[in-house]
């Protein structure tokens, strides 16, 4: 059953990335997130590697809709874009490391990601 919701959840971020909202693609970077750590906490390869992959689907989303959408500042609108560069080569690190079993630096790659979200967070609601 989590296999079938999985893949549902990342066919529709390619059908439905124009109309996608950014309340929805938060959630599925939030769920990425989730399964990396609970793959880390239960010694779950795969679900790291899942998580991996429904974060890089929701990210690419950002590729496809225009920012500017949702962020008014035009600033903040290209501090976004290079956040989201830097999140695909974090992610890509990420996934190599777990693939090759370097699991102390997979946890420090992951740590980048999490930096990522947190520094667009501050940007885009000034936390």
């Amino acid at each position: 059953m989590k296999k079938v919701a999985l893949s549902l959840a990342i066919s529709s971020i390619a059908l439905f990335a124009s109309s996608t909202t950014i309340t929805a693609t938060m959630g599925l970077m939030n769920q990425g997130l989730t399964e990396v750590q609970s793959g880390f906490m239960h010694n779950d390869r795969e679900s790291v590697l899942k998580g991996i992959k429904i974060i890089q689907n929701a990210n690419s989303i950002f590729k496809d809709v225009d920012v500017a959408t949702f962020i008014p500042n035009n600033r903040k609108v290209q501090v976004t874009k290079n956040i989201n560069a830097n999140l695909d080569k974090n992610l890509k690190t990420l996934k190599e490391d777990v693939k090759a079993r370097r699991y102390a630096d997979a946890t420090k790659s992951y740590a980048k990601v999490m930096n990522n979200c947190l520094a667009c967070h501050t940007i885009i609601r000034g936390w």
